[in-house]
């Protein structure tokens, strides 16, 4: 009688490809999916699924977990979810490649949304990814190389093409990252530095990344009026360098935008039929979350933007700011608005994180159930404060408001969103559907408790309905409990 190291039996097997469901045990050994079936065997552990859904581990393909790899590897707030691959260095923001010019930006800019880092071990990103290895993570890393990060080894906060020689050494650092095994290349179109690339010279990048066979993600340009030029932005610099493109957290900002996805994603449809492979991503919320820095240029809240919209997520040292709104702090500082902002940025170095509530749910709908859109939580892991609930809910949210409760898409076709697309889209091989050989991440739910439970309120809340979660073969939940086996891979571009 053959002997696995895991059975799980009896569950209602959704295989990831968007195929019905049907009920099947899985064996899993050495890591790997053994058999899918009815199985007569043993095992040292066995899971009872009767009543439950077994399905391929969901892929986070917007996360900011760069940083907190190193320092929290358990990731509990993704395990919990069901997540057992993250894709990092999203929105051109990383850690790496690092010089010394780089290192200060980041203590002084984006460490505040990565998270601290608190030695820089490495410099390049193979160097990096090793110590993501060594950190011993319980999920899955791949990662993109983030533009912005290029740029600030190369020439620095500069609003300037680069030189010859720049642009050179940034094709130096992109080919040794893609070499080291990344998935493609991130650029942050509105944040510092990568606010000031002009496209051609991220079509020059992307030629690199083509010769990798990479994908190019990007936050774009504008999300708001300008938002339908910023897609064709993404769309050309893919079509010119030959690379995939995929348009991160898809959406429309602002009141007067709301309903522009219509025309968006006809876009992406058009570029779809004449050949350029775009997709785009999503979080399941009417909110978004980034940096105040971004939105507040110079401590002045760009004009389409009410401040009572800010809520503050985390600050760096002042705390009793968290949970209010922008203009609550104004009021308390008791200064005027651009004044008040001036200083929140000036003594928290910047690194002030907000939640913004600036979209509409019928275009979160259109988007979500569109069939070229994947998840991806774009949760920022601030290790204080009150994060955006996409942290901990994205990917049961989708699950259970959206395909269970809502009915925009079949449970069947919202896992496929999770797993087998996306890891077909950035090249995750054996990955992302439950396959005999392949690997064995995977999640046990029940489809009818399935929620989040994480509020704007309160964040730091795990979701229902998620018992088991296993990566590599390793159980890394069960019972609804995260634990924190080093289970995890550094994953390369298959």
């Amino acid at each position: 009688m053959p002997q696995y190291d895991t059975i799980i039996r009896g569950g209602s097997v959704i295989d990831g490809t968007g195929a019905p469901a049907r009920t099947a045990d899985v064996a899993v050994t050495g890591g790997r999916i053994a058999a899918v079936g009815a199985i007569d065997g043993e095992a040292a552990r066995v899971i009872d699924a009767a009543g439950l859904a077994v399905a391929p581990g969901f892929i986070d393909v917007h996360s900011h977990d760069d940083v907190a790899l190193l320092n929290v590897p358990a990731l509990d707030f993704k395990a919990a979810q069901g997540v057992t691959t993250v894709v990092c260095g999203n929105c051109g923001a990383g850690a790496a490649p690092a010089n010394e010019r780089s290192q200060q930006y980041f203590d002084r800019g984006v460490g505040g949304i990565l998270g601290p880092v608190k030695e820089f071990t490495w410099h390049s990103l193979g160097e990096f990814y090793d110590a993501v290895r060594a950190a011993g993570p319980s999920v899955n890393a791949a990662f993109l190389v983030p533009h912005g990060a290029l740029r600030m080894h190369a020439l620095g906060v500069e609003n300037r093409p680069p030189s010859d020689a720049e642009l050179a050494s940034m094709k130096e650092l992109l080919a040794a990252g893609m070499a080291a095994g990344a998935v493609g290349m991130s650029t942050g179109l509105i944040y510092a530095p990568g606010i000031f690339a002009r496209t051609e010279e991220l079509i020059e990048l992307n030629r690199v990344v083509a010769r990798y066979g990479g994908i190019y993600v990007s936050h774009i340009r504008n999300e708001g009026a300008g938002l339908l030029d910023a897609v064709r932005e993404a769309i050309h610099i893919g079509e010119e360098a030959g690379t995939p493109v995929q348009v991160s957290h898809f959406k429309a900002a602002g009141r007067d935008n709301w309903g522009m996805t219509e025309q968006s994603l006809a876009l992406v449809e058009e570029a779809r039929a004449r050949g350029v492979p775009v997709t785009v991503d999503m979080y399941p919320y009417a909110a978004g979350s980034t940096a105040l820095a971004a939105l507040a240029p110079r401590g002045r809240p760009v004009r389409e933007v009410d401040p009572h919209d800010l809520l503050i997520a985390s600050c760096k040292y002042q705390h009793q700011y968290e949970g209010m709104r922008l203009d609550e702090v104004a009021l308390a500082m008791d200064l005027p608005l651009e004044d008040a902002t001036t200083r929140l940025l000036r003594e928290e170095e910047n690194a002030v994180v907000i939640v913004h509530f600036t979209m509409e749910e019928g275009d979160v709908r259109r988007v979500i159930q569109h069939p070229l859109c994947m998840v991806g939580s774009d949760g920022i892991p601030s290790p204080e404060g009150k994060p955006h609930p996409r942290l901990y809910g994205t990917f049961p949210r989708v699950l259970g408001r959206y395909a269970r409760d809502e009915g925009l898409m079949t449970v069947e076709e919202s896992v496929r969103k999770m797993t087998s697309f996306p890891a077909e889209t950035f090249r995750l091989a054996e990955r992302g559907q439950v396959r005999e050989g392949w690997w064995a991440d995977l999640v046990v739910f029940d489809i009818a408790r399935v929620a989040d439970t994480a509020t704007y309120e309160d964040p730091r809340r795990y979701p229902e309905g998620i018992s088991h979660v296993l990566v590599n073969g390793e159980l890394v939940v069960e019972n609804g409990e995260p634990s924190n086996p080093p289970a995890g891979q550094v994953l390369v571009r298959g």
